[in-house]
Formats: structure tokens, C-alpha cells, sequence
């Protein structure tokens, strides 16, 4: 894998930074130890350079490389028929809910309670700080049970968050959507430092119930019922605090889960999507390294899918 040419570079580079150091080490004590290096000329002394070291050679890449069967990444760009319905109905209840916008925020407004409170602070906790938490909990736990599936959950809600975090402050960015908290209305948009749209708690709630429902569905049927239950509380929590408007918590959510499902994908090579396969490779003629990009189509036992 790239991780195996990352630590043969990184060992590489710290043995050079050690070699360096203990030479000056020898150096440096020639004035405070004159008399035990008086005979010693310096001068004479040859320094191995470190295109004459062999395992710095573009040859032993390109072994590693040769060697290494996982060092390819595929990146999947396509979204499966039922992923394509879900952003379908999701993107029909936005626009819906866009015309909308003032009046739900203004209804949601008006029906404040002490219970409407308490759980947006619930909302809030899963939409900004329980996944990592959960992440971090749920490796330890497989660690300890020795459970591969509980210890990949923790690593991929991490993965998947993080794809996520990157494409949603992107987009908030870019759209410049006013708050419901600055009174300007829903529809001010390319304002820098606004970032209404999309919901960033709703997409990372629903980020990390996507990853929970997938991985453990098939063992605990009722946990997608749960995990997007309790992202749901989130969606609410943001409209109630008046910091989104509903369009916003509706896309964001399903922006979490399709960016979750792709990023599932990625980690388990999922080769029943079209995507991209990013590979390291040495030149043809062997005098440099480069990073190959090439399209990749969908595998052939899921054409009729």
C-alpha cells in the first residue's frame, strides 16, 4: 500500500538526519576534545553521498512498488440507483422547502417549550462532538473485544467525517448563505463569512449514522432506525437554534449520508462504481517518480445493476 512507501521514505529520510547529526557530533568535539583528535585530519575524511546508497535508487521504488499489490486507490464517482432516488426525493422536499424557508423557520420559532430545548441540545452534542466520541469508542472497544467490524466503524466514521468536513466547508464557501439569526432573509446569498448552506452538524450527524447503519445492518436491523432517528434530532436542532434554514438541514443530510456511502466505497475498494484508481509509478524510463490517475468503469459483475 501507499502507507508502505510513505514509512520506507520516512525511514529513509530519518536515518540521513541521524547520520548527519552524528557527524557533527565527531565534528563539533574536535575543539573540545583537541588533544584526543589532534592526530585526525578532517579534511581527508570522504562523505558517502546519498545518490551512491542503493536503497535511496529510483530502482528500489520501483521494486517496492512492484511488490506492493494494494498501492493503488480507487475513489468512487458514481451513485447507485437507490442513491440516485434518495437525491431525487431529497433535493425535490429542498426546493420545496426553499420556497418555504421563512415560514417554517418562523413556525419552528414560535413553538419554543423546554422540551423543544432539550432536545436541541441533544441534536447538537450528535451533530458536532459524539462522533468522535463514538469513533474513538468504538476502536478501543474493538481492540479490546478483538472485533475487526467495531474497530473499522471507529476508523471509518473518522475517514468518512473527514471527506465530508472537507466538501461541506467548500461548499459553504462558495454559497455565502445568510443565517436565519441575521434577519435578512433566506434567500441572501454570496456573503463571505456566511455559512448557512449547507448544515454542517446535519451532515456530519447523518455522515456518522450512515457509517454506523451500514456496517452494522445486517447483524442489528433495528440500528438504521436508531442512527438516522438521532441524526434527524440534529436537522430539527439546527432549525429550532435559528441557525439554518430547513432547505439547509435538508441537503446537508443528504449530503452526509451520499458523501458517507462513497467514502465506504473508498475504504473497501468497492469496485461496483465508476470512479477513479490513483496509483504511484516510476516513469518508463526509470528516472522519476509520478502519481497515475486513470478512470476506472464499473466491474463487470455489476453491469446490470
Amino acid at each position: 500500500m501507499l502507507r508502505h512507501l510513505f514509512i520506507s521514505c520516512l525511514l529513509i529520510f530519518s536515518m540521513t538526519i541521524q547520520a548527519n547529526e552524528t557527524l557533527y557530533d565527531v565534528l563539533s568535539r574536535e575543539d573540545e576534545t583537541t588533544d584526543y583528535f589532534k592526530d585526525v585530519d578532517f579534511s581527508k575524511i570522504e562523505l558517502v553521498q546519498p545518490e551512491s546508497v542503493d536503497f535511496l535508487d529510483v530502482s528500489f521504488l520501483n521494486k517496492v512498488l512492484k511488490i506492493d499489490k494494494e498501492k493503488s486507490i480507487f475513489v468512487p464517482l458514481e451513485l447507485t440507483n437507490q442513491e440516485l432516488i434518495a437525491l431525487a426525493a431529497a433535493t425535490s422536499l429542498g426546493v420545496i422547502a426553499f420556497a418555504n424557508d421563512q415560514q417554517i423557520s418562523d413556525t419552528v420559532q414560535q413553538n419554543q417549550s423546554v422540551v423543544a430545548d432539550k432536545i436541541t441540545s441533544v441534536g447538537n452534542f450528535i451533530g458536532e462532538t459524539a462522533f468522535a466520541y463514538i469513533a474513538a469508542g468504538s476502536y478501543f472497544l474493538g481492540v479490546v473485544m478483538k472485533d475487526n467490524k467495531i474497530k473499522q466503524a471507529g476508523l471509518f466514521i473518522v475517514g468518512a467525517e473527514l471527506a465530508q468536513s472537507i466538501v461541506t466547508t467548500a461548499v459553504k464557501g462558495v454559497v455565502g448563505r445568510s443565517r436565519p439569526k441575521e434577519n435578512v432573509g433566506p434567500y441572501e446569498f454570496g456573503n463571505a463569512g456566511q455559512k448557512s448552506f449547507y448544515s454542517g452538524h446535519t451532515a456530519t450527524a447523518f455522515t456518522l449514522a450512515t457509517v454506523i447503519s451500514e456496517t452494522f445492518k445486517d447483524d442489528y436491523p433495528i440500528v438504521p432506525y436508531v442512527a438516522y432517528g438521532l441524526a434527524s434530532l440534529t436537522a430539527y436542532a439546527r432549525v429550532h437554534g435559528d441557525n439554518h434554514w430547513a432547505s439547509d438541514v435538508l441537503i446537508g443530510a443528504i449530503a452526509g449520508h451520499l458523501i458517507a456511502k462513497l467514502a465506504l466505497s473508498a475504504f473497501n475498494q468497492d469496485l461496483d462504481r465508476k470512479g477513479i484508481t490513483i496509483t504511484p509509478e516510476i516513469s518508463p524510463n526509470g528516472d522519476s517518480f509520478r502519481i497515475s490517475v486513470r478512470w476506472t468503469p464499473r466491474s463487470k459483475k455489476s453491469i446490470f445493476n
